[in-house]
């Protein structure tokens, strides 16, 4: 279907509707906040200390991600402190990454090209799980998201409106940059727009840049200012490699995290496959369904595509998606060497899916291929939409630990990682300090973690007799992986010491 000329109302009531379908899907299974060791609980702490005392000079790279800062901030001061306005952020920049996208399709493509990638994007599982839970890639992707759609703006306007949307894309991607450098390889078909596409003048480019360096200069001033050294961002993120990783062989690494191969060589893995540093993301993409299995469907897409010559050309270049899927892998896998795991690489998905919805809206005009994309589209949406219902939930010991605590006052002893993701919550009951990590006194309560294998029988059920058992409680389970495991089952076992 060719793009059809739709009225700005029409428009905007679909684009409307695509935001608020995909923002209904995030209750759906949502990945939740983790809190403990993770990241998120990072960010948390770090946002408390600004909406507590004031702007806080970071000592490590996650302080430094400040539009991430600055939007957690800014949603306790409207809502105050508590995990749902946590995760309100990454959900609001969720939105602002699907409506704008949309409408970039719309207006390129047509309506059926952008429904097709919304319904894509939503059952997209590494895209679901961060617009559910507190990270920066969310926010990273929608700055740059913004940024694309505010440049085509300023290639299709003219005078002061062209150069104020070229002054809006500058700036949101220098809003990306300084949530997450990896979103710099945008500037690289910038770049390449200035030397080749003569759709705007050489002004508007400069505009551009503008907008790009503002953020960026304004934010090392200041912590130049605060600490007297004007490298003071690059000394912070070149040391995140020295805090211990349980995904680094070795823990720690002293030596320079950029372009290195030996760092990048002792990363574990984060997908299923173990082939080389170098390329073992390619294989994730195929086969790991966090992704669920868009680039898979993306490549097998485009094998009938490039023969079919009865297929019209899509007025989106598939080759420039490709490119600027491969420039976002090459930037985060062999410059920045960062853990190769899903959540880095959705500038990747997001261009997969707009490339497969491209195909399959032009596929569809024929025929003859209209049985093979719905085959192609079903596996893809089974692969993530599976994926998405057997999800764990990030924060299920922290839903169990503080109800119980909350009914059974007193104090309780468990696992450092029970601890810290059950810490906030309970200090927000004002029971902060009732769980710890320290051996409970007899009379005390300890909660124990119980694996699916204790269950089973496949594993030895951990009986203390210095403990007398209380209470499970049950991990709650997706219906669908008790259907595919039936013997499923995790839980926190309550014991009080007797002796």
């Amino acid at each position: 279907m060719r793009p059809i000329k739709a009225d700005r109302s029409y428009a905007a009531l679909f684009i409307a509707f695509a935001i608020v379908l995909a923002e209904l899907s995030l209750f759906y299974r949502p990945a939740g906040f983790a809190g403990g060791p993770s990241d998120d609980q990072q960010y948390l702490d770090i946002a408390l200390s600004w909406y507590a005392h004031g702007p806080q000079i970071g000592t490590s790279h996650w302080a430094l991600r400040h539009p991430l800062i600055l939007s957690i901030t800014g949603i306790f001061q409207l809502f105050g402190p508590s995990i749902d306005s946590l995760l309100l952020v990454p959900q609001l920049f969720y939105a602002l990454f699907v409506g704008v996208t949309v409408s970039t399709i719309l207006r390129l493509a047509g309506p059926r090209a952008a429904a097709l990638w919304l319904v894509l994007v939503i059952l997209s599982p590494v895209i679901h799980a961060m617009g559910t839970s507190c990270y920066p890639e969310m926010l990273e992707l929608a700055f740059g998201a913004t940024s694309i759609w505010a440049f085509l703006n300023a290639r299709r306007s003219a005078g002061g409106s062209m150069l104020g949307w070229a002054m809006l894309s500058g700036l949101m991607l220098g809003c990306a940059v300084l949530t997450r450098e990896t979103a710099a390889f945008v500037l690289l078909f910038y770049i390449w727009a200035f030397l080749r596409d003569p759709a705007m003048p050489r002004r508007a480019y400069l505009l551009l840049a503008l907008g790009v360096a503002l953020p960026l200069l304004v934010d090392n001033a200041w912590l130049w200012a605060m600490t007297g050294d004007p490298l003071y961002r690059l000394h912070v993120d070149k040391h995140h490699v020295l805090i211990a990783s349980d995904h680094m062989v070795g823990k720690t690494y002293n030596g320079s995290p950029f372009f290195n191969p030996d760092l990048a060589s002792r990363w574990i893995p984060a997908g299923p496959t173990r082939l080389h540093w170098a390329i073992n993301p390619l294989g994730d993409f195929l086969i790991d369904p966090a992704f669920g299995f868009v680039v898979l469907g993306w490549a097998l897409s485009a094998l009938p595509f490039f023969r079919d010559r009865a297929i019209p050309r899509p007025p989106i270049s598939t080759l420039l998606l490709l490119l600027l899927a491969v420039a976002s892998y090459v930037i985060v896998t062999w410059v920045f060497t960062l853990r190769p795991q899903p959540r880095y690489y959705l500038f990747v998905i997001a261009a997969a899916t707009i490339g497969f919805a491209l195909y399959l809206d032009a596929a569809l005009a024929i025929p003859r291929l209209r049985r093979r994309v719905s085959i192609l589209l079903g596996l893809v949406l089974l692969g993530g939409g599976v994926t998405i219902a057997v999800a764990p939930d990030q924060g299920w010991q922290a839903k169990l630990v503080v109800p119980y605590m909350a009914a059974h006052p007193g104090q309780y002893s468990a696992e450092d990682h029970i601890v810290g993701r059950a810490s906030y919550p309970l200090a927000r009951l004002g029971m902060a300090g009732k769980l710890t990590t320290v051996e409970p006194m007899v009379g005390g309560y300890r909660f124990r973690q119980i694996s699916s294998a204790m269950f089973d029988g496949s594993a030895p059920f951990p009986h203390d007799p210095g403990y007398r058992e209380i209470a499970f409680l049950d991990r709650p389970s997706p219906w669908l992986l008790l259907l595919i495991r039936p013997h499923f089952r995790t839980a926190l076992l309550v014991e009080q010491r007797v002796r």
